[in-house]
Order: C-alpha cells, then sequence, then structure tokens
C-alpha cells in the first residue's frame, strides 16, 4: 500500500509538471523524475518519504 502512494504521488507529479516540461524526454525513470523535481526545488526527497510514514500511521491507527 506505501508503495501505491509513492507511486500515486510520482504519476500525479509526471502529469504536474513533466507533461509541459521540454526535457522531459531525459526523465525516464522514476528515480531521474524525482531528482529533475528536486533540482527544480518542486519536491523533496524527504516529501515522498514523509508521505509514505503518514500513510502507514493511518493505517495503524485504524487497525
Amino acid at each position: 500500500m506505501a508503495t501505491n502512494i509513492k507511486v500515486n504521488v510520482v504519476t500525479e507529479n509526471m502529469i504536474k509538471y513533466c507533461y509541459t516540461c521540454p526535457e522531459a524526454h531525459k526523465c525516464d525513470t522514476e528515480e531521474k523524475c524525482i531528482a529533475c523535481w528536486e533540482a527544480k526545488g518542486i519536491i523533496k526527497q524527504e516529501d515522498l518519504e514523509e508521505t509514505v510514514t503518514t500513510a502507514k500511521l493511518l493505517r495503524q491507527y485504524a487497525e
């Protein structure tokens, strides 16, 4: 489930930020996309990790 949340965030960001980017063809892996977003100040790796952590906490509360 946590992986799905990260995938959803990455997919959403790809639609948001990569669709209009003239260099989008260079980002052919998830890691390259994340590195590009970090370089441009769009997102931090910690933000993705926090999302996964929050999801884990919410699942724990639900149990």
